[in-house]
């Protein structure tokens, strides 16, 4: 399942990956105020990766970067 949805992530465009109503793919609202805290000046993204996990990252020059799997879809909005 997780390599599936990176599969379809990889071989999107960002146009793309940004108008995909099935990956989600928006900014990170931080439910619990520590998560990501050395992060706080950064802005982090998150997308679907089922119904209920997401993934979380930053992009650093076009490269989404994996930071987190959120398994229980309790920790952003």
């Amino acid at each position: 399942m997780f390599a599936d949805a990176f599969r379809i992530f990889a071989e999107l465009s960002w146009a793309d990956i940004y108008n995909s109503e099935g990956l989600d793919y928006k900014e990170y609202t931080n439910k619990q105020k520590d998560s990501f805290a050395i992060f706080r000046s950064k802005k982090i993204f998150k997308f679907r990766i089922t119904q209920k996990y997401r993934c979380s990252g930053k992009v650093v020059n076009g490269v989404f970067h994996v930071l987190m799997f959120d398994l229980t879809h309790k920790l952003s909005d």
